[in-house]
């Protein structure tokens, strides 16, 4: 009675140490509405001064007279529902470390032999209690904890590149909600100045001054302009919503971003296609999670190797019979892998390794095209906004001297309006021109993993 007594106590107290108690979580409207609210700007404010990032810096973030667009990158990253759900993946790899530190249980073992139609009272009931555990856990043990460790590892870098993603993709949006709202009154001028020349057109045909065909070609600019109005405003209300969507907003809040401050450019050496990509596999931060996912597959691939080896256990027993002969018993149980020689997972290993080398391979293909091709069209894109650039003072002095014409009643009307619709489509062009090299400049940090614009005194 005292051997089943204190097996039942050990058992009992080996069920009961550690245990954690279930708490319910339910899909609540409740809940789901209060992790929709909108942070508190002093949240973030505080969030955004202690943030650790392998690209992107802490900020004193304001706010009072608009957010420039590095403030909405942080903030982006911050705030952002999606990023968060990305950030509890973290959890899982953690446990999933712990998981793989864990040994197996030693197993306690407890029998009885009770006397049943005997009527000898010199015999007495038989027990036996035994201790065994799994000692060929250990071989694959640390490759085990290797492969969860390198796995967390990959996740952590995964993350902060989505990270890095999406500090980018916000401060694009930025970068276009200013362009835009710097595009938009040349569109309306534009639009408002052809509106004027198609009345005036109307007039002259109708007095037989000017042909029907004239005047379509006259209405086809001014609808042009129109629908060029139109697409500025939608694609200015497109990225507003972008904005809001990553920062957590409301569809119908107005963020107030700082304005007049110069557009960022990209310095003249950091064109240079050799020095971009030297080192492109160590700064890509998915390329390196992907190096990390190479050494979990290796590792794991490691422990499926050591663990064909057949299962063995060591035991240890003590027991009395029924005519209370004690014995001690030590044994070995081992498996006979005439079957299960953990093949599959061999199997598995080994072509989750291939698999992640060559998504490696093709990985880093791919980055250095992207550097190549994003450096080919921001050259294309220099030489036009070039082009555009010595353009405008011709077309500048042209619509002036047209200017001083017309007071002068020594310039016509449409030749005066020509100009000055040819001067601000072409500055519509300049502002488009410049914000798509900046687009380019934003792509080409991405592709390469780094850092590259620099603020400027002006645009």
């Amino acid at each position: 009675m005292r051997l089943r007594t204190l097996t039942a106590v050990a058992a009992t107290g080996a069920l009961l140490t550690g245990c954690t108690s279930y708490h319910a979580q339910p899909l609540a409207p409740a809940a789901v509405e209060t992790a929709l609210a909108a942070p508190k700007l002093e949240a973030v404010r505080i969030a955004a001064e202690k943030f650790s990032h392998p690209l992107l810096a802490p900020l004193v973030i304001d706010g009072r007279d608009g957010f420039t667009a590095d403030e909405i990158a942080l903030m982006a990253v911050i705030t952002s529902p999606q990023l968060r759900a990305v950030r509890d993946q973290r959890g899982v790899a953690q446990a999933q470390v712990v998981q793989a530190g864990l040994l197996p249980n030693p197993q306690l073992g407890y029998s009885l032999d009770q006397q049943h139609g005997n009527s000898d009272p010199t015999l007495i009931n038989g027990e036996s209690l035994g201790l065994s555990w799994e000692v060929t856990a250990l071989l694959g043990y640390r490759d085990r904890v290797a492969s969860a460790k390198a796995t967390a590892a990959a996740l952590d870098l995964d993350l902060a590149w989505q990270e890095w993603q999406a500090a980018q993709a916000a401060r694009l949006a930025a970068y276009r909600v200013l362009s835009l709202e710097s595009r938009l009154p040349l569109a309306h001028e534009t639009e408002i100045e052809l509106a004027d020349a198609l009345a005036l057109a109307r007039k002259a045909q109708a007095l037989g001054h000017l042909t029907m065909s004239d005047l379509a070609a006259t209405t086809e600019a001014w609808s042009a302009a129109q629908d060029a109005r139109f697409a500025i405003e939608q694609d200015l209300t497109s990225q507003r919503l972008a904005l809001n969507l990553a920062l957590g907003q409301s569809a119908g809040s107005l963020l107030q971003l700082k304005g007049g401050t110069a557009l960022p450019t990209l310095p003249a050496d950091a064109t240079n296609a050799a020095a971009l990509l030297d080192g492109l596999e160590k700064r890509r931060l998915d390329l390196v999670a992907l190096t990390l996912g190479y050494e979990s597959a290796e590792a794991s691939l490691r422990a499926a190797v050591k663990a064909q080896f057949p299962k063995i256990a060591l035991s240890f027993a003590k027991a009395h019979d029924t005519s209370d002969v004690r014995t001690r018993s030590y044994g070995v149980t081992a498996d006979l892998p005439f079957f299960d020689r953990n093949q599959g997972q061999i199997a598995v290993g080994t072509a989750t390794r291939q698999q992640l080398f060559d998504e490696y391979v093709a990985r880093v293909s791919e980055a250095r095209a992207d550097v190549m091709q994003i450096l080919s069209n921001l050259a294309i894109a220099r030489a036009q906004l070039s082009t555009l650039d010595a353009e405008l003072p011709e077309l500048e002095s042209i619509a002036t001297a047209l200017d001083q014409a017309l007071k002068t009643r020594n310039a016509d009307t449409q030749a005066w309006r020509d100009a000055r619709a040819t001067l601000l489509a072409r500055r519509t062009e300049q502002a488009k021109m410049r914000q798509d090299i900046l687009e380019l400049g934003v792509a080409l940090e991405l592709a390469t993993g780094r850092a590259l614009l620099t603020p400027t005194a002006s645009n």
